[in-house]
């Protein structure tokens, strides 16, 4: 394994660990604030339907929040975007990383 491939190993693992920080701290973000809207707004038994149903829950937090609210969280979007921006991003480093 030469020297050039090494650090397109290093490099691509690297971009995978930034692009997974984003991701799953975004994303962890916008289903706590999405939870505890629904719970808010209807009682404890939605924590447990949200829990449940996690990926919809998710990929509906800005639509969850901006339903229940009654205007877009402009500010909400940033985080909620940069969550699928590191999905993205770790796919990225994946094609760099390469077959090992």
């Amino acid at each position: 394994m030469g020297l050039i491939s090494k650090a397109r190993t290093g490099f691509g693992c690297f971009i995978q660990v930034i692009g997974g920080i984003l991701w799953i701290g975004c994303g962890l973000l916008m289903t706590i604030w999405a939870l505890y809207v629904l719970f808010s707004t209807f009682g404890v038994w939605t924590i447990f339907v949200g829990l449940l149903l996690f990926p919809i829950t998710y990929v509906a937090s800005i639509f969850i929040i901006w339903f229940s609210i009654g205007e877009f969280p402009w500010l909400l979007l940033i985080p909620y975007l940069l969550s699928y921006v590191g999905m993205v991003i770790m796919g990225v480093g994946g094609a760099i990383k390469g077959e090992d």
